[in-house]
């Protein structure tokens, strides 16, 4: 979905960055957010900062925030 729309912006997505954010994601998952040093590396070599992996971080909470409300509320 957000290569597509990344796509009809007119950028076109680097699979190799698209993974490396996918990576880190499924990393700070696993860690509960404490990746290592290496694992932060790997996702700045691609061209992400660390500010990219606080915003990945955030992705995540806010992500498990909404889905936690709706679960409580019974949203549809």
């Amino acid at each position: 979905m957000h290569e597509a729309k990344l796509a009809a912006l007119g950028a076109a997505p680097d699979p190799r960055r698209i993974e490396a954010v996918r990576r880190f994601t499924r990393q700070v998952l696993a860690s509960s957010g404490a990746v290592s040093d290496g694992e932060l590396a790997e996702f700045q070599a691609h061209g992400y900062t660390r500010r990219n992996a606080l915003e990945v971080v955030l992705g995540i909470g806010a992500y498990t925030l909404s889905t936690f409300a709706n679960r409580m509320t019974r949203a549809a």
